[in-house]
């Protein structure tokens, strides 16, 4: 496991925290693009995909060479109503979310980092792939709310 890994996810949601305060609360409900998320969006499908993600986490941990479900981000955001979503609530989900994922993967040993499981679309997994993996969904994400900085 890369040391720089569990110093930068607890980072995920503070930034995100901070990124969204600066963006004005007319632009919650606006899509810079067909394909992507609103702000209000963004964040409770953060604070939702954690709780997913987790559990391939826990999956692989307790039952090594478990296939994990996928999901359609796009229709989870319609079941789910991201879109009427409270961003507060979703934001304090998202941290206490990652907090738990954070304290999970503290407390394992570098060989449960090793674990595996069945990804539908990605194949043979590990644990520190799904942990690598939540790193780079936050910065997708923190780069699409940084464009709404860019927008007028």
């Amino acid at each position: 496991m890369h040391p720089y890994l569990l110093i930068s996810l607890p980072l995920g949601p503070g930034i995100v925290r901070k990124l969204v305060e600066n963006i004005p609360e007319s632009q919650y409900d606006v899509a810079l693009a067909e394909d992507r998320f609103t702000v209000r969006e963004v964040v409770a499908h953060l604070a939702d995909g954690e709780v997913l993600f987790r559990a391939r986490i826990e999956s692989a941990l307790n039952s090594p060479n478990a296939e994990v479900a996928g999901f359609d981000e796009g229709e989870r955001a319609i079941e789910q109503n991201y879109a009427a979503s409270n961003i507060e609530e979703q934001l304090a989900l998202f941290e206490a979310e990652r907090a738990t994922t954070v304290s999970l993967l503290k407390s394992i040993s570098i060989d449960q980092f090793r674990a595996p499981y069945i990804h539908p679309y990605f194949g043979q997994m590990v644990v520190e792939d799904q942990a690598n993996m939540l790193v780079g969904h936050d910065m997708y994400h923190i780069e699409q709310l940084l464009a709404y900085s860019d927008s007028p």
